[in-house]
């Protein structure tokens, strides 16, 4: 509580500091919502997986700042809400001022029997809660990372974000990720956010295995790895 308390104050602090001063845009995006029908408890993982790599694809953008999920996470434990996962409405309001976001950023997937998987994100203004753009994307799930990309771009298109050529070229890749690196990439973030270094370890080991150029897996690994030996 104490350190919510001061996060409120530094939060106050800075507001005040940058008024009159034109400010980057600060965007937040939330672990997504599991609507898969279809083995279900399966693509659970998923539901950190893809808030990640899609946080992953934002911040090749320099023209805002998008907070990192462990830094929301945190927060949300300070908060009591990080066992329900439950932000919404008057509660995403606060969560938002409280990372100094202009607007939050709710995903939902479903994935279905024919390999298909549908990624819906809808994003919402923080100062008045309400809801400014939704988007959505279908496709199979050997082109998640194209998917998870174009919906990136999607939702820079609607915060109205300019993007320079190197930013274009950056979102332009071809690359994929097979699906089952992605699952054992979000089982390494589910074990890391339960404090379980080892098993973290082994399942970002295992989508590098599969994924050699899985950057984020690699610099996950390394974290979880110094976390391991310091404890």
């Amino acid at each position: 509580m104490i350190r919510l308390i001061y996060r409120i104050v530094a939060i106050c602090l800075l507001s005040l500091m940058g008024r009159g001063i034109a400010q980057m845009s600060t965007l937040a995006v939330l672990d997504f919502e599991n609507n898969s029908l279809f083995q279900s408890e399966q693509y659970q993982p998923l539901a950190k997986g893809l808030a990640e790599m899609v946080i992953t694809e934002l911040s090749r953008v320099q023209t805002i700042r998008v907070v990192e999920r462990r830094e929301l996470r945190s927060l949300l434990e300070e908060m009591k809400l990080s066992q329900t996962g439950s932000v919404s409405g008057e509660t995403s309001v606060q969560v938002g001022r409280l990372l100094g976001a202009h607007h939050l950023v709710f995903g939902g997937y479903m994935v279905a029997m024919d390999e298909k998987i549908r990624i819906d994100v809808r994003i919402v203004e923080v100062e008045t809660g309400l809801t400014v753009k939704a988007e959505e994307v279908t496709g199979k799930t050997s082109k998640v990372l194209s998917l998870l990309t174009k919906l990136s771009k999607k939702i820079l298109d609607d915060l109205d974000i300019k993007l320079t050529k190197a930013e274009k070229k950056a979102l332009d890749r071809s690359d994929n990720f097979d699906i089952k690196a992605v699952m054992y990439f979000s089982k390494g973030l589910e074990f890391e956010d339960l404090g379980q270094w080892d098993k973290a370890e082994i399942n970002y080991q295992k989508a590098l295995e599969i994924e050699p150029k899985m950057q984020r897996a690699e610099e996950r690994l390394q974290a979880v790895s110094e976390r391991g030996k310091n404890e």
